[in-house]
């Protein structure tokens, strides 16, 4: 069976699982966004994911975008912009979308040069924000959590 696990950083954490199992390098966590009902978000399916090895860490960073550092989503770019790319190849974009980083103030690619469907379109800016924001988020940056029923309940 599992065992409750408490938020590190309150109630408002969404990083920490709230259930794991297992101890050592058999530790898994659950997901709380993947055993979330649809109509919230969620998949409605228990996702356990090892603990010792990264796996909870890169599927909460990666496919949820939720920071380690903040226990929330990660800041989004403040400012878009399209960059034209001088000699794409075969099967590659004449242009991507860039956003501006708050914390390094630079202009980081937000998708791939390649001119395919992409599973989780965020991942270029989630890789760049996990490596660079560390704690910070936007000053003000607030209402990461939907006003829901179960919000009225805790």
């Amino acid at each position: 069976g599992a065992t409750a696990n408490a938020p590190r950083e309150g109630w408002g954490d969404l990083y920490t699982p709230r259930w794991v199992k297992g101890r050592g390098a058999d530790k898994m966590g659950l997901c709380g966004v993947c055993v979330e009902p649809r109509e919230r978000g969620g998949e409605a399916r228990a996702v356990w994911l090892g603990m010792k090895f990264s796996a909870y860490n890169y599927h909460m960073q990666y496919g949820h975008g939720i920071s380690a550092h903040t226990t929330r989503p990660f800041s989004p770019p403040l400012a878009f912009r399209d960059v034209t790319r001088p000699n794409p190849a075969k099967g590659e974009k004449g242009s991507v979308t860039v956003g501006m980083c708050h914390h390094c103030r630079k202009w980081v690619p937000v998708e791939g040069v390649k001119d395919v469907q992409v599973k989780v379109p965020e991942l270029f800016w989630w890789k760049h924000a996990a490596a660079c924001h560390g704690a910070s988020t936007i000053e003000g940056e607030h209402g990461v959590f939907e006003e829901d029923e179960v919000w009225n309940k805790v």
